[in-house]
């Protein structure tokens, strides 16, 4: 019986899982390249194409924070000051995997390299873009996992998070990563296990994992001991979680007695669907950008909408900034195209 393996990571959405391991590191498929330029940019458009519209149906099953992300690789992959550089390098003889590969890294180096934790957030939405168009030029799709699987790899994009069914558990271990990215944001606001920072490891990992996001551990090849502590701490936790929600309706109070106001932030009117009113002290800040998506809401869309906040805030205020707009997240129809991403319509 082989011997366990233990990695050590940070946690990014507490949790415990147990499960197949499943690699996320993609196999590089072959492109084959086409006889003209012209049949180049072609495969390129058709590829941009289909991410376009994968994302365009994904964006119609999601809401909140996660229609925000895929809405931005929409409008990303939509934008001629993204995709032309590619176009251009075609022009001059570039095979389009390549050329897409290039113009996508140099993009995602200045990202990465940002001062701003806004747009190093943003690294890991270039990175599903890109490897979505790549995926659709050599037409390679993506390897199913089991049920319940720990996904493991360098990162994992924001679309194979949103495109899992995480109902039969699973959980996310990843080398690299980081716990303020929009997977962790996501991990944390549906309850997925989830470590980064694992670092190196041996290649070719398989088998049972168990998943420790409270500590941030993974147990590889576990003997009959090992599971049986692991799941008396997923029990544990179970029942800690289960405990600290009955605090939820009561008033929140620092251990001197001082009272402290609770709010919530909200991107969705649907947002406030799954929250009990009770629980909280109001809505802190509601964003009105995702009303304005391919087409510009009417007064009555936007009226609805906020009523249904305030509605269900009852007597308890509600804090609405107007609509938050600029190069980085452009609305159709509404800003204009601009070269600073801190420009625009600004709430």
């Amino acid at each position: 019986m082989p011997e366990p393996l233990r990695l050590k990571g940070i946690p990014a959405s507490a949790g415990y899982a147990e499960g197949p391991l499943f690699n996320l590191d993609p196999v590089v498929a072959r492109y084959n390249r086409k006889a003209t330029a012209a049949d180049e940019r072609l495969a390129l458009g058709t590829a941009i194409k289909a991410a376009t519209g994968r994302l365009a149906t994904l964006v119609e099953a999601t809401e909140g924070d996660a229609a925000e992300i895929l809405e931005f690789q929409l409008a990303m992959l939509e934008d001629d000051a993204l995709t032309g550089p590619a176009f251009a390098a075609i022009a001059v003889g570039q095979p389009a995997d390549t050329a897409w590969r290039q113009a996508l890294d140099a993009e995602i180096v200045g990202y990465e390299t940002s001062d701003q934790d806004y747009f190093r957030a943003r690294a890991a939405d270039m990175h599903d873009i890109r490897d979505q168009v790549l995926r659709a030029l050599t037409e390679e799709s993506e390897a199913a996992a089991p049920a319940g699987a720990i996904f493991y790899g360098e990162d994992i994009a924001p679309t194979r998070f949103l495109e899992t069914d995480w109902s039969s558990g699973g959980g996310i271990a990843l080398k690299a990563g980081s716990a303020a990215s929009h997977v962790a944001m996501l991990a944390r606001s549906r309850g997925v296990p989830m470590i980064v920072g694992l670092g190196a490891s041996p290649a070719h990992l398989a088998g049972v994992a168990l998943l420790d996001a409270e500590h941030g551990g993974v147990i590889l090849a576990p003997s009959r001991a090992e599971v049986d502590a692991f799941r008396r701490k997923s029990s544990s936790f179970a029942a800690r979680r289960d405990r600290a929600r009955t605090f939820l309706t009561r008033p929140a109070v620092t251990k001197a007695g001082t009272a402290v106001r609770v709010h919530v932030n909200i991107a969705d009117p649907s947002d406030v669907d799954s929250i009990d009113v009770s629980t909280c002290d109001g809505v802190g800040l509601m964003r009105t950008e995702f009303l304005f998506g391919k087409t510009l809401p009417d007064e009555e869309t936007q009226y609805r909408a906020y009523r249904n906040v305030l509605e269900w805030a009852e007597d308890r205020p509600v804090t609405i900034r107007t609509v938050d707009a600029g190069g980085d997240k452009p609305v159709p129809g509404f800003t204009v195209e601009e070269g600073n991403p801190f420009l625009g319509l600004r709430g």
